[in-house]
C-alpha cells in the first residue's frame, strides 16, 4: 500500500477560486516533474515548500491549466512522505483533468482518508489525533473547532502519554518483584502502586466525565419539544431561533411532523426538534406526526416539556412526569416549561398540583410567555447546566467519541480490578494482568495497540483528499 503514489482533488467539489491536487509518495516529484513546466522553462528543480509558477499539461503535451507548485520531501510534510501539490484554479473540470494527468503519469487514484491514514502510520499523527482532523472538518460550532484543534495539537495525547508511562512505571516495579521477591518491600510497594492506580483511575474518570459532551459538541445535543397540542412548542422554537420557522396559528395540531434546527447555545449545538402535540385523533396525518413525537421524545437527550398554563394537561401528561423513563434515567433530563402565563384565563389550581409534583421528582419548572420571549434568559441557563457537565470552567481536551469511551471503560474496569486484587493480597503476577489490560486499553485510544479493523473504521470517516 505505502509503495504506492497516491493523488487526489483535496478541495471541495464545485467552483471555487482555487483548486489544489495533491501527490504523495516515493514518485510525487517525478511525476510533478512530468506533468508541471515551470514559466522560467526547463525541467523542474525545486527547492523544498518554494512556490513556482508554470503550466501543466497532460500525458499529451496539451495545455490544462496555469498553476503553482511546491514540493515538500519527506519526513517534512503532512504523510511523512515525499509529497507534491499543484494549486490550479478551482474549476471542478480543471481539478479532475488535472488528477487524471497525475494518474497518467504514475500516481494511484487515493482512498478516502488515506494521506492522513498515511500520516498515522508514518507516526506523523496518533489515532487520536487523526480523528481531531475529521472532527475540524465537521465541526458545527466555533467551541467545537476549538477543542478539535486542541486535540491536534496532542492534548489528549499528553494525557495518553502520562497515563501509559504511570503504568509502565507499575508494571516494572510489579516486574522486579517477580523476578527478586526477597528484596521486596511488599506492604511499601503495595502502597506505592495502590496510590498511582488511584492516580491514573481518576485521570481515566476524569476522561470519562467528558465523553457526553463531547458527543453534544460533534452531533449537536438532541433536545425535543414536546407537549399538548397548542402548548407553543413552535412559537418556543421560533422565539431560540428568532426567525420564523415553524408555522405557528391559534389552531391545535398545526404542526404535522418533527421539525429540527441547529441552535448554538454557548458554543454548543443544539439539535432542537419541535414535535407535533401528542393527543387523541382520527387525522391519519396527525396520527403519523405524533409516532414521530414519540419517537424524538424516547430518543432525545433533553426533554422540554412545555405545557399551556391555560389548559389543564391530561392524564398522559401526568403520567410522563411520574415515570422513572422521563425523570431519572442515567444521563436523561426533563425539563418542565409552564408557557403561556401572559394570558389572563391562567388557572391556578392544578399548576399548584404541576409544582408539587416537580419538587417531589426534583424536576427544573420554568415559566414563561414564550410569543413574548419572557423567561427565554432563564431558559437558555437551565439548558446550559442541564447539558454542560463541565461547569468548572475547565476545557474539555478532546471531542471524545465512542471508540474513546469504549476503551476508556475498559481501561477503568482493569484498573479497578487491579485495586481491588492489591488491597485483597498481594500477587505481582496477577497484577501485572490487569494493568497490562488497562495500558493495552489506553494504547487503542492512541492507535499503538490498536486493531487493523479499529484503524480501518477511524479513516473510512475521511473525504477523499485528506
Amino acid at each position: 500500500m505505502l509503495g504506492n503514489t497516491i493523488a487526489a482533488i483535496a478541495t471541495p467539489p464545485g467552483n471555487g477560486g482555487i483548486g489544489i491536487i495533491r501527490i504523495s509518495g516515493t514518485e510525487a516529484l517525478p511525476i510533478l516533474q512530468r506533468i508541471f513546466q515551470p514559466q522560467k522553462g526547463g525541467r523542474l528543480q525545486p527547492e523544498p515548500r518554494r512556490l513556482y509558477l508554470g503550466q501543466v499539461h497532460d500525458a499529451a503535451g496539451a495545455l490544462l491549466d496555469q498553476a503553482l507548485a511546491v514540493y515538500m520531501p519527506a519526513p517534512h510534510s503532512y504523510t511523512g512522505e515525499d509529497v507534491a501539490e499543484l494549486q490550479c484554479h478551482g474549476g471542478y473540470l480543471v481539478c479532475r483533468e488535472i488528477l487524471a494527468a497525475a494518474v497518467q503519469a504514475g500516481a494511484k487514484l487515493a482512498e478516502p482518508g488515506e494521506f492522513t491514514s498515511r500520516a498515522f502510520i508514518n507516526g506523523k499523527l496518533s489515532l487520536d489525533q487523526a480523528e481531531a482532523v475529521i472532527d475540524i472538518i465537521e465541526a458545527k460550532s466555533a467551541e467545537a473547532l476549538k477543542i478539535s484543534e486542541r486535540q491536534l495539537a496532542g492534548s489528549l495525547q499528553q494525557q495518553l502519554i502520562a497515563m501509559a508511562d504511570a503504568l509502565l512505571d507499575v508494571l516494572a516495579q510489579l516486574e522486579l518483584a517477580v523476578d527478586y521477591p526477597e528484596e521486596t518491600d511488599e506492604v511499601e510497594l503495595q502502597r506505592q502502586i495502590l496510590a498511582r492506580l488511584a492516580e491514573v483511575r481518576a485521570q481515566v474518570q476524569g476522561l470519562l466525565s467528558q465523553t457526553r459532551e463531547g458527543r453534544f459538541y460533534r452531533e449537536g445535543a438532541l433536545v425535543a419539544i414536546v407537549g399538548p397540542a397548542n402548548a407553543g412548542k413552535s412559537t418556543l422554537l421560533n422565539s431560540l431561533l428568532q426567525m420564523e420557522r415553524a408555522i405557528v396559528t391559534p389552531q391545535a395540531g398545526t404542526t404535522r411532523d418533527t421539525v429540527e434546527e441547529y441552535y448554538l447555545l454557548n458554543g454548543m449545538p443544539l439539535r432542537l426538534v419541535d414535535t407535533a402535540g401528542i393527543r387523541e385523533t382520527t387525522d391519519i396525518v396527525e396520527q403519523a406526526g405524533i409516532e414521530r413525537s414519540k419517537q424524538a421524545l424516547a430518543q432525545a437527550d433533553l426533554v422540554l416539556l412545555m405545557l399551556d398554563a391555560s389548559q389543564p394537561p391530561d392524564d398522559f401528561w401526568w403520567d410522563l412526569l411520574r415515570t422513572e423513563a422521563a425523570a431519572n434515567l442515567p444521563g436523561r433530563k426533563i425539563l418542565v416549561l409552564l408557557n403561556k402565563l401572559d394570558l389572563p384565563e391562567v388557572e391556578a389550581v392544578w399548576q399548584a398540583r404541576l409544582r408539587e409534583l416537580c419538587q417531589e421528582l426534583d424536576l427544573p419548572l420554568l415559566e414563561l410567555a414564550a410569543l413574548r420571549g419572557q423567561g427565554l434568559p432563564d431558559l437558555k441557563k437551565a439548558l446550559s447546566e442541564a447539558l454542560l457537565q463541565q461547569q468548572s470552567g475547565e476545557p474539555l481536551s478532546a471531542l471524545l467519541n465512542d471508540r474513546h469511551k469504549a476503551a476508556l471503560l475498559a481501561a477503568e474496569q482493569a484498573l479497578s480490578s487491579a485495586a481491588e486484587a492489591a488491597q485483597l493480597g498481594f500477587d505481582a503476577a496477577m497484577l501485572s494482568i490487569d494493568v497490562q489490560t488497562a495500558w493495552q486499553a489506553l494504547a487503542e485510544i492512541s492507535g499503538q495497540a490498536a486493531s487493523e479493523e479499529i484503524i480501518n473504521r477511524v479513516f473510512e470517516r475521511f473525504c477523499l483528499g485528506k
